[in-house]
């Protein structure tokens, strides 16, 4: 009996040293970060926002925690079209929505052109929050994560928005802020 206690104690005390090696060499990496699902949206959504407020160069996109593909091509074309939407949003004609969208204040306004910008611009954003959602591991069949995605999008939008700019929240009220 002692001598399988003695066996068991060893292969333990084997996977708990193995376990502080694989640690020790984790830190030792400066540039080694790990993140959750959760956390690392929410880096991406704060970095991803503060790109395309700043209209940063594509080399700066393609540092992001996540990147490539469909994924970079959305926010290249937010990016581009940020200048377009701005004016609107500075006007208060236009605003983001707590779940990551842009929507008009006025439902009543008819100019086409707007419309489809605004159109366009919700297309890529939710293109980005579905890409977004799959690079950390959860797929359209977890729809519950990409409305997690798409609320922390949106609290970025509004968050690092300058003051004035309206919103909508969960309520359908609009806000300035």
């Amino acid at each position: 009996m002692s001598n399988q206690f003695s066996i068991a104690a060893r292969k333990t005390r084997r996977r708990l040293l193995g376990v502080c090696a694989a640690a020790l060499l984790l830190s030792a990496c400066g540039s080694t970060s790990i993140h959750s699902g959760a956390g690392g949206t929410k880096i991406e959504a704060q970095q991803v926002v503060a790109l395309v407020y700043a209209q940063a160069p594509d080399s700066e996109i393609e540092k992001l925690l996540y990147s490539g593909g469909d994924l970079t091509r959305a926010i290249r074309r937010l990016r581009d079209r940020y200048p377009q939407l701005k004016p609107w949003l500075d006007q208060g004609v236009i605003g983001n929505t707590a779940n990551g969208l842009v929507t008009l204040r006025d439902a009543a306004l008819r100019d086409a052109a707007l419309r489809d910008l605004v159109s366009k611009e919700n297309r890529d954003r939710t293109l980005l929050y579905r890409e977004t959602s799959n690079a950390v591991g959860q797929d359209d069949e977890h729809p519950n994560w990409l409305a997690y995605v798409s609320f922390s999008f949106g609290s970025e939008w509004i968050g690092q928005g300058p003051a004035g700019w309206w919103w909508m929240n969960e309520k359908r009220e609009w806000l300035q802020k």
